[in-house]
């Protein structure tokens, strides 16, 4: 499910994490300088991947209309930081 927040608090990324765990969330930002500030005001929350389309549909909006926008989070669905991948030999 996309929940949307909106929020108007200046939040970091990993008071988000802590705070939505196993989600994946967007953020906004003032501008590209703030990228490396890893902070923003978080706007909309995926809880599950159900909703993982509707996230990037929303991410894309919100870049027409010209919000600088930051993806982050996991649903944390095998736990590993990465790309997983299968290896046969």
């Amino acid at each position: 499910m996309l929940k949307i927040l909106d929020e108007k608090i200046l939040k970091t990324d990993t008071e988000i994490r802590r705070q939505y765990q196993d989600c994946k969330y967007i953020y906004i930002i003032d501008s590209y300088d703030k990228v490396i500030d890893d902070e923003g005001y978080l706007y909309c929350v995926s809880t599950s991947e159900d909703s993982y389309t509707e996230l990037y549909q929303m991410r894309n909006k919100l870049r027409r209309e010209g919000k600088i926008c930051v993806v982050g989070g996991s649903y944390n669905n095998g736990g590993a930081i990465g790309v997983q991948y299968e290896y046969r030999e």
